[in-house]
């Protein structure tokens, strides 16, 4: 099958790219800190909450989160961290939005 052959090509690239290898470095080094992947993870789930919230307010609470974790957000390894999932991110996001571009699969009901 063509499209498997070029799949397993895609992600050999994807896996030999420079974004995917850093990720995997700073992945690798913050497991070697101990409670740093918990401090990582609980400051993910917080941001995560603003997404979904609503409450008349916001702009303090967005206010009282990044005053929290500013010191956090500045650490070299965390920085670096968060940068280089960001980036392996938005390019899992970028290959996710042209599939779905390209297949533009028809969610009514027929």
């Amino acid at each position: 099958m063509e499209i498997r052959k070029a799949m397993e090509e895609f992600l050999h690239a994807l896996e030999e790219s420079s974004a995917y290898k850093d990720y995997k470095y700073q992945k690798e080094r913050v497991k070697r800190v101990p409670g740093l992947v918990d401090r990582i993870n609980d400051f993910r789930a917080k941001r995560f909450q603003f997404q979904s919230y609503q409450g008349e307010d916001l702009f303090e609470k967005v206010d009282e989160f990044e005053q929290r974790y500013e010191t956090f957000q500045e650490e070299p390894m965390v920085r670096e961290y968060l940068a280089a999932e960001l980036e392996i991110c938005r390019l899992v996001q970028e290959v996710n939005n042209a599939i779905v571009e390209l297949v533009d699969i028809d969610m009514e009901i027929m």
